[in-house]
């Protein structure tokens, strides 16, 4: 910290680094990006004063607390744009951000709402083709039961018939030995 000849406080550039906390090569891009006016001593070093100091620091709060570019900057720094402007226009920003990151939300939720829904019809096609298989294993296995009832049904028919008819030859069989005259055997015996 140096004083000038009026009484005006000036800075070297070491104490302007600490008193606006930017870096000595962003301080350098802003003088030479928004033509900052620093004084020179006859030996070419920069000196800082008061009113420097606070301009750097107001567009270091404008450009990395506010958003604000470098052509905003310009603009402010020849008067062409109002601070309470660019205010109303960073909320409205702010706002369109926020929309913005809605839609994206809502568009990665609708992309993942079609890949369930995608996995969730070729799951379904899978247990449609499952069930397709079932059922045709199950009229297989239909026709197979009908064909093995068909011929029990018919061993069983058969079965019957030959009983019947066996239970036929007997009763004549016995008709007829109870016609016949009984023999002396059968006399002796009381048959």
């Amino acid at each position: 910290m140096h004083e000038k000849n009026k009484g005006e406080v000036v800075y070297t550039l070491k104490d302007t680094v600490k008193l606006t906390g930017l870096s000595v090569d962003l301080i350098r891009l802003y003088e030479k990006e928004f033509n900052l006016q620093i004084q020179r001593t006859e030996g070419g070093h920069r000196r800082y004063n008061k009113q420097n100091i606070d301009l750097l620091t107001e567009i270091k709060k404008r450009i990395q607390e506010q958003n604000w570019s470098y052509k905003m900057i310009n603009q402010w720094l020849q008067g062409e744009i109002v601070p309470e402007t660019v205010e109303v226009q960073s909320n409205l920003e702010k706002k369109v951000q926020s929309l913005e990151e809605k839609v994206q939300e809502l568009l990665n939720r609708s992309e993942k709402d079609e890949h369930f829904q995608l996995a969730l019809i070729q799951r379904l096609d899978e247990q449609g083709s499952l069930i397709k298989k079932l059922t045709e294993k199950l009229d297989h296995q239909d026709k197979y039961i009908e064909n093995n009832l068909e011929k029990r049904d018919e061993k069983l028919t058969s079965a019957i018939r030959e009983i019947s008819d066996t239970k036929k030859l007997i009763a004549a069989a016995q008709e007829n030995l109870d016609s016949k005259p009984k023999g002396f055997w059968s006399k002796i015996f009381g048959g």
